[in-house]
């Protein structure tokens, strides 16, 4: 299981309630070492409690109060530029396993196309993505991971990285929803008998109905820890405006998702 994340950190109003879902998520996925990043968006207009100086003092106290409480190792770092690029370069060059982001807003409208962050990495990263809903509730680190499969290419890396978690114990779903279009019934029950078969502690479900819709329904009804899905890597130009199952389920849902590339 990945040992290291990115944490994205600012200022903004509610972004203190990732620091109640922290001890969940460092109990649910095992993480040994955290690193706060903070942006500093130079093509903003800048006050004193922006600069990077502050951010650094700030991001400091931070790191020694949650390495004391959660008896993990934490770092920190300041960075400048484009909030969800720098993340994402930063992940790369420290060579961490994966970068966590709260996502503040449910909206597919103005918040995507002016600058939400955990939008934006959702896009643009080629690392597995936890997204934690501002406004859900704290997770309980032994309820259901939910894992929504396809079972396409795509879904390889999401299905291995449910079964770490079937293998540590967690109680598992795996679901597939069928969207409408033709689908061998076999098709589909053979990839979930072939996911779910593998673990005593999994089950499989079969909804039908617009996939990202079910698959947050399904999750709130589960009262899943998490949801597992999927990602094309980066999201083409032509679809920013329409969004991916893996993208709208990440935007729309109030459990934590973790996307994986």
């Amino acid at each position: 299981m990945p040992q290291h994340y990115i944490l994205s950190v600012d200022y903004s109003d509610g972004w203190s309630r990732m620091l109640e879902h922290l001890p969940a998520i460092t109990a649910l996925t095992g993480l040994t070492h955290l690193t706060l990043v903070h942006v500093v968006e130079t093509f903003k207009r800048l006050h004193i409690e922006d600069t990077p100086q502050a951010a650094e003092s700030h991001l400091k106290k931070l790191a020694a109060q949650l390495q004391q409480d959660q008896g993990i190792q934490v770092d920190y770092r300041v960075e400048q530029g484009f909030a969800a690029s720098e993340i994402v370069d930063c992940a790369k060059r420290l060579d961490a396993d994966g970068i966590i982001v709260l996502n503040r807003s449910h909206s597919a409208g103005r918040e995507i196309l002016r600058g939400n962050i955990a939008m934006n990495l959702v896009r643009m990263t080629r690392l597995p993505l936890l997204v934690v809903p501002m406004d859900g509730k704290v997770i309980e680190p032994d309820a259901v991971i939910m894992l929504a499969t396809d079972g396409s290419p795509s879904a390889r890396a999401a299905e291995r990285r449910f079964g770490e978690f079937m293998q540590r114990g967690n109680h598992g779903l795996v679901v597939w929803v069928d969207d409408g279009e033709h689908i061998e019934d076999t098709t589909a029950q053979e990839a979930l008998v072939t996911i779910s078969g593998q673990f005593d502690n999994a089950t499989a479900q079969r909804l039908k109905g617009e996939p990202a819709r079910e698959l947050v329904k399904a999750a709130a009804q589960e009262n899943a820890a998490l949801i597992i899905i999927g990602k094309r890597g980066t999201t083409p130009i032509s679809d920013m405006l329409l969004g991916s199952t893996a993208a709208t389920v990440a935007r729309e849902s109030h459990h934590p998702v973790l996307l994986v590339p």
